[in-house]
């Protein structure tokens, strides 16, 4: 979550919880969720309320290009819920899939539903909660796919840069499952982190989007596990999962296999 922005939008919802305020706006065209901020947790686009809006998203929703559309995740925890964008896109693009959205704010979830279209589905189980709890305490539901985006009103919940969240991460994967983590620019310079990330996850794929946001594709390993497939195959994976989600997913992958040799 959390782009800069500004938009001449009409507020037309605000409500208060216990970490502060929720609101959104609309412009006729789009719809938008913040916290109280300049910044933009959410966007929905009314007329494609399937179409991932902004470049961090899309650049998560990427890892995609490297399955088959066949072989796509069918388990995936999703880590901070906003206006329900992530969980929308997936519902709609993976209709094996189960997802278990995990949010800290149930108000969050109550406008998801009411403003953002956010879906009743029997694959979508929504949980109040903080992120790492619930990693410690659902550590034998193991994903394929772990997407941790986590903003407060005050910025990045920084539990994201603690050794434990990581080994939270890591056990509550699968074998050979990816973790796709959200954060700033900034955090490229951790290098402690960033090497204890390498540590429990060697493969490890990321670039920086135009709107200031490193997105970083790991991997659990997994006993015999087969080396990333060719980029020609993945562009052409890529070709399939673009006609699902309305944009060149291609193109937003292209960044992340640069330093890759497979």
């Amino acid at each position: 979550m959390a782009a800069d922005w500004f938009v001449p939008a009409n507020e037309i919802h605000r409500c208060y919880d216990s970490w502060g305020l929720i609101q959104v706006f609309d412009d006729g065209n789009k719809r938008y969720l913040s916290f109280g901020t300049t910044d933009e947790q959410s966007c929905l686009l009314k007329s494609k309320p399937a179409q991932l809006q902004h470049d961090y998203s899309r650049a998560m929703a990427a890892l995609l290009t490297l399955f088959h559309v066949e072989q796509a995740p069918q388990q995936i925890t999703l880590l901070g819920l906003g206006g329900g964008s992530m969980a929308r896109s997936l519902l709609d693009w993976l209709p094996q899939a189960q997802i278990n959205a995990v949010d800290l704010r149930e108000a969050v979830g109550r406008v998801a539903r009411q403003y953002f279209g956010l879906p009743r589905d029997p694959r979508l189980q929504l949980t109040f909660m903080d992120a790492g709890l619930y990693l410690e305490t659902h550590a034998d539901r193991q994903c394929q796919w772990l997407i941790s985006d986590l903003y407060l009103s005050t910025g990045l919940d920084q539990q994201q840069l603690h050794e434990q969240f990581l080994d939270r991460c890591h056990r509550h994967l699968a074998p050979g499952g990816w973790l796709v983590l959200n954060l700033w620019r900034e955090h490229r310079e951790h290098g402690d982190w960033l090497n204890q990330l390498k540590v429990r996850f060697p493969t490890l794929l990321h670039n920086t989007t135009k709107d200031g946001n490193w997105i970083i594709w790991a991997r659990k390993p997994a006993p015999g596990e087969r080396p990333l497939a060719d980029s020609r195959t993945i562009r052409e994976q890529a070709q399939l999962w673009s006609e699902r989600a309305g944009f060149n997913l291609w193109q937003v992958a292209r960044p992340f296999l640069k330093h890759y040799g497979g």
